[in-house]
């Protein structure tokens, strides 16, 4: 015989985790620890990520060797645009949207503010890693990758680019650039195709999921006998001061492409606890 009060107590308990809905937009060693932070407190969320790569990353597990239930996952695969970000919340119907994008991201980051401002309901957080803090006069900031590309134009020598697959056309108008470019890219088909179609090949194709230490940026700058390194602001979860360590100790010229002046939000740690306040006091 049923129990109608045990019923009743499932019943209303089912209904309380589904009315906690969120959406969480990732690709980040932040995405990857806050999908199982959700799924630990029981919130059923629907994970972004823009590449089959970013997929198989997530579902290998958190980076902090946690046990999330994963049923709580609904991991979906694909490059969004603001539309089809709004077509995304409209199903969803989230109480939460998390951005744990790239820190550079910014037009996935305004594609994404833009699509939450046609849901009053909804929360919006950006989750930002930390910036590295002073790099010293030894670094040459630059805003932008034209900007480095023009910088390394008059200058010669071998150069280990480590800014994503995404910028490395930009290095094409360098003189002798697939002799002068090592590209450090992720170990997917997708960045593997795009080098190749951009003249890269063998050894000036480097396919390794960081971050890296110290003694690894070390080995490539002098296997390939770089005068520069080229990079972006990742944090420290991005691996930058084991960039600039090595820079400095192989004698090498770091070219640091300086976040973008609007890219703003919070910790991953202030998250985490915003994330908590909302599952135990918003209904």
């Amino acid at each position: 015989m049923r129990d109608d009060n045990a019923w009743n107590d499932m019943a209303e308990k089912g209904s309380r985790i589904r009315q906690k809905k969120a959406v969480l937009f990732a690709g980040t060693t932040e995405g990857r620890l806050l999908a199982a932070y959700l799924a630990g407190l029981g919130c059923r969320t629907v994970v972004c990520v823009a590449t089959e790569y970013g997929r198989d990353v997530l579902e290998g597990g958190s980076p902090d060797n946690s046990n999330p239930d994963n049923s709580l996952l609904d991991i979906r695969q694909g490059r969004l645009d603001r539309e089809s970000m709004e077509e995304l919340l409209e199903e969803v119907r989230p109480g939460m949207v998390i951005d744990a994008t790239h820190p550079y991201a910014t037009e996935v980051t305004e594609n994404i503010k833009q699509a939450c401002n046609a849901f009053p309901q909804i929360r919006f957080i950006r989750c930002l890693r930390r910036e590295s803090g002073p790099t010293g006069d030894d670094v040459i900031h630059v805003p932008d990758v034209k900007a480095a590309v023009r910088w390394l134009a008059g200058r010669e020598g071998s150069i280990l680019v480590t800014t994503g697959v995404k910028e490395l056309s930009a290095f094409s108008s360098l003189p002798d650039y697939r002799q002068r470019i090592f590209a450090r890219v992720l170990p997917s088909v997708e960045s593997v195709d795009i080098c190749r179609k951009l003249g890269y090949e063998g050894r000036h194709i480097i396919a390794m999921q960081g971050p890296f230490s110290t003694e690894m940026n070390l080995a490539l700058l002098r296997e390939f006998q770089c005068r520069f390194l080229v990079t972006k602001d990742g944090g420290r979860a991005g691996g930058m001061d084991g960039k600039l360590e090595a820079s400095r100790a192989a004698g090498v010229q770091a070219v640091l492409i300086d976040r973008p002046e609007r890219a703003g939000g919070i910790s991953l740690e202030d998250v985490k606890i915003q994330i908590k306040e909302w599952m135990e006091h918003e209904r």
